[in-house]
């Protein structure tokens, strides 16, 4: 039987997210579960319960940016604790709401799977009662991942593994870094602050008015514009993504230049635009600045960007070679 029209459109409009900071932890370590609700209808009540599995032991429940002295009910079903908090909340109320739970991992003898439930349930007016669920699970470890690497004699030695497995969690931190090391150097994926210093390893220099999208891009395209260099493509595709607008390039092929009876040739004639030889035109357009910006602004950022992009053409053209520019605003461009 399918759901009422107004319970599957809520089911849209509500939700909820539960997630832990580790999903791996020794016995005796913390793991912090992280609940978000988002309440997208005007209801006035709604329940959270945050299931936790009989291996972890409830340190405390906190819920975040609420006013003080809101606090949970907890129960014990079968030694697993469960938090419970009842919200009251007014049609023009924050519609999220996020909650902090802290546990500590108990004591055991063997690997275990800690699943914890976060459900959501709202009071749909007419319709009964919409639950919705959030599951994650933790890995726990009984014994250090080290003493496979010791003779077996260690294996049944309780002190020995709890020395392990403080060490290992001195260098799980260290060994995930070198595991994703990788990403540090994908353009894509590396951190903010690394991206002057990865530009720095192909011989770029990031202009610091253009987005971090833009560098991010620049850097992922640094190989296809080295090998068009000098180029009307490359030239093209490397403006594109410094100035975020569009750019059309026309080369000039001696349109001005005729044979005939009164032609002749010497050393004052040359072959391109205006008797210049190898010269081509750019013509840029530029998306508007953000904001409403008045006339004097708009001018002085375009005399901006008319001086970096006579630059860019510079340093990107060949040397041989020379160019006119004209640049303006597209209110089409975002």
């Amino acid at each position: 039987m399918s759901k009422p029209q107004e319970l599957a459109e809520a089911e849209i409009r509500c939700q909820i997210e539960h997630a832990a900071d580790f999903l791996t932890r020794y016995q005796g370590e913390a793991v912090t579960f992280h609940t978000r609700v988002k309440v997208e209808r005007a209801v006035e009540r709604f329940r959270v319960r945050i299931a936790l599995p009989a291996g972890l032991a409830l340190v405390k429940a906190t819920a975040l940016k609420q006013p003080p002295g809101i606090a949970p009910l907890v129960t014990l079903v079968e030694g697993a604790a469960h938090v419970l908090w009842d919200m009251e909340r007014k049609a023009a109320s924050e519609n999220v709401y996020e909650f902090e739970t802290v546990t500590t991992v108990l004591e055991t003898k063997k690997d275990l799977a800690l699943e914890s439930k976060a459900v959501l349930t709202t009071e749909i007016a007419g319709q009964g009662a919409l639950e919705l669920d959030e599951r994650v699970t933790i890995a726990v470890q009984a014994k250090g991942r080290l003493l496979k690497y010791l003779p077996s004699i260690y294996d049944e030695d309780d002190l020995m593994g709890r020395l392990l497995m403080l060490f290992e969690s001195f260098l799980k931190p260290i060994e995930k870094q070198i595991n994703t090391q990788h990403y540090y150097f994908d353009p894509q994926m590396t951190p903010p602050e690394f991206l002057k210093w990865l530009a720095a390893w192909m011989g770029m220099v990031l202009d610091e008015d253009i987005s971090e999208q833009q560098q991010r891009k620049l850097l992922s395209e640094a190989s296809r514009l080295y090998k068009l260099r000098g180029t009307r493509q490359g030239l093209k595709a490397y403006l594109e993504i410094i100035t975020n607008g569009k750019v059309e390039i026309s080369e000039h092929f001696s349109e001005n230049f005729r044979l005939g009876p009164e032609s002749y040739l010497g050393p004052g004639i040359a072959l391109g635009k205006d008797n210049i030889p190898n010269t081509f035109g750019v013509k840029v357009k530029l998306p508007l600045p953000k904001g409403s910006p008045a006339e004097e602004e708009k001018k002085r950022w375009l005399l901006l960007w008319e001086r970096k992009t006579q630059a860019l053409i510079e340093a990107e053209k060949p040397v041989h070679s020379g160019y006119d520019l004209s640049l303006e605003y597209d209110p089409e461009l975002a």
